[in-house]
C-alpha cells in the first residue's frame, strides 16, 4: 500500500511539471501584469509600453521633448524593474 502511495505521488508529480512553453507563458504573463500595475501607480496606465530601456535614443537626439515622450522617460526610469522583466520574458517567450 505504502509503495502505490509514493508511486501515485511520484507519477502525478511529473504530470504536474510545467513545459518550458508552460513557464515562459506564465513568466511573461506575471510580468505583464506587473508592467500594468507600476504604469497605474505612477499614473501613465494609458501609455504603451516601451520596447527598450534606451533613455538615450540617437534617433531623437536633439529633438523637442514632448509630453509624450517625457512620459515614456518617466515610464523606463520609474518602472525599470518590471520593464526590464518584461523584456526579458518576451525574448525567452520568443517574441
Amino acid at each position: 500500500m505504502k509503495r502505490t502511495v509514493i508511486l501515485l505521488a511520484l507519477v502525478l508529480g511529473g504530470c504536474a511539471q510545467e513545459s518550458p512553453q508552460e513557464k515562459a507563458a506564465a513568466r511573461l504573463a506575471r510580468a505583464e501584469a506587473a508592467m500594468t500595475e507600476c504604469k497605474q501607480k505612477v499614473g501613465l496606465g494609458n501609455m504603451p509600453t516601451p520596447d527598450t530601456v534606451v533613455l538615450a535614443d540617437p534617433a531623437t537626439r536633439g529633438a523637442e521633448l514632448t509630453p509624450e515622450t517625457a512620459a515614456a522617460l518617466r515610464l523606463k526610469v520609474q518602472c525599470r524593474l518590471e520593464l526590464d522583466e518584461l523584456l526579458a520574458a518576451r525574448r525567452n517567450a520568443g517574441g
